[in-house]
């Protein structure tokens, strides 16, 4: 669980779970309370960054035949998050990845109903995962330290809702169908093609598609396709995301920073719920476009 810094009461605080991949730098300025999530190996239940690593994650993919799967959190965890970010919120947000890809967010509202105080604290879906759905809860964050109040942060967090997506690249889709969240056919067709995936996931729902021709041409159309979104954006936050191949996803920062000048931009790697879903060799772009400030 995040720690929490004392003497910074807000109006209002903000809570998720960590497959938002939400910068650690980012989760301790603006008081964020992350809940971790839960992936299950070989019967074993792990708690993403607290009982396994995600260098140690994608270190055991490679030898263990044995895949990861994952696994709802606990109610009772997000009611520890809601207690502890009741130190430092008059009331609490919680931000879950939507209910048609999860049941994070069901365990959420069976928690307010076993949390004492549950008058203070609301969920609100998300679009995504990843930092499609890290960006409304950090700038949701972002205007609740800077002394926002309840009504006007929940406004923030849900147009930025509306504004974000993720679109990646992956090798293979062997992973994403063992989640059951890829039509059956379009598996089969990405098996018989020599190309790479694209993948991409907004309001809910993924699609994914072939993408002929190499991998860099595929990452390429990854940056011209958050170009076309962010057209009319005020603001345009970029989270480049890497599933251990971390050289790759500083080279596709550089490209981002150069070619989208993007008011905010992160790397970071997938945690480990993040990379059962996915695989190996993912690199991604999770984009927030908001024709507001």
């Amino acid at each position: 669980m995040t720690e929490i810094k004392k003497g910074c009461r807000q109006k209002i605080a903000l809570v998720t779970d960590s497959s938002a991949c939400l910068p650690e730098s980012q989760i301790s300025r603006h008081n964020i309370t992350v809940v971790p999530s839960v992936l299950v190996w070989d019967g074993q239940e792990l708690r993403d960054g607290v009982d396994i690593s995600n260098e140690d994650f994608w270190r055991r993919l490679a030898w263990d035949p044995v895949l990861p799967s994952t696994s709802t959190m606990s109610p009772y965890a997000y009611v520890s998050a809601f207690s502890t970010a009741r130190q430092i919120g008059d009331s609490v947000l919680c931000a879950v990845i939507p209910s048609r890809l999860s049941g994070m967010a069901d365990a959420a509202r069976t928690a307010i109903r076993l949390y004492k105080d549950d008058r203070d604290v609301s969920v609100v879906e998300t679009g995504a995962a990843a930092m499609a759905h890290g960006f409304p809860v950090l700038l949701g964050a972002r205007a609740a330290s800077a002394g926002a109040d309840a009504g006007h942060v929940e406004d923030v967090v849900r147009r930025a809702v509306d504004a974000s997506a993720i679109v990646a690249v992956v090798d293979s889709l062997k992973y994403l169908a063992r989640s059951g969240r890829i039509p059956r056919l379009v598996v089969r067709t990405a098996h018989l093609l020599p190309a790479s995936i694209v993948f991409s996931m907004r309001r809910g729902r993924i699609r994914a598609r072939p993408s002929f021709g190499s991998r860099t041409r595929a990452i390429q159309g990854m940056v011209t396709h958050v170009r076309r979104a962010a057209i009319k954006s005020n603001y345009l936050g970029v989270a480049v995301h890497h599933a251990a191949n971390v050289s790759e996803g500083h080279e596709l920062a550089d490209l981002v920073r150069t070619e989208l000048r993007p008011d905010d931009l992160f790397v970071t790697g997938f945690t480990p719920v993040m990379g059962a879903h996915v695989g190996p060799r993912l690199i991604g772009l999770s984009y927030c476009s908001r024709p507001d400030n």
